[in-house]
């Protein structure tokens, strides 16, 4: 509200520094976030021998569907084919 028909902006209001596309703690927070998944995705991997899907495959180690595992692998660049073992691959 403004008692006068004049509206008017003290400049110490204002920022100088133009405004971040982001907020720093946004990208922190997304960046903490790929991590873990990432952990959590080569531990699963890991622990199936390098399988995604089946009954004993990341995917069902994580409850997640293999699509979406196989998405999230992608667009993390983890190396699936790492975590492969010899009895894992006889299986395939």
């Amino acid at each position: 509200m403004c008692e006068t028909e004049t509206f008017s902006v003290d400049e110490s209001w204002l920022s100088r520094q133009p405004p971040s596309a982001e907020p720093k703690g946004t990208l922190e927070l997304s960046h903490t976030l790929a991590a873990q998944e990432r952990e959590m995705i080569e531990a699963a991997l890991r622990e199936s021998g390098g399988r995604v899907s089946g009954p004993s495959g990341a995917a069902a180690k994580l409850g997640i569907h293999r699509s979406t595992l196989e998405s999230k692998i992608a667009s993390l660049k983890i190396n699936k084919f790492r975590f492969r073992t010899a009895s894992a691959s006889k299986n395939t």
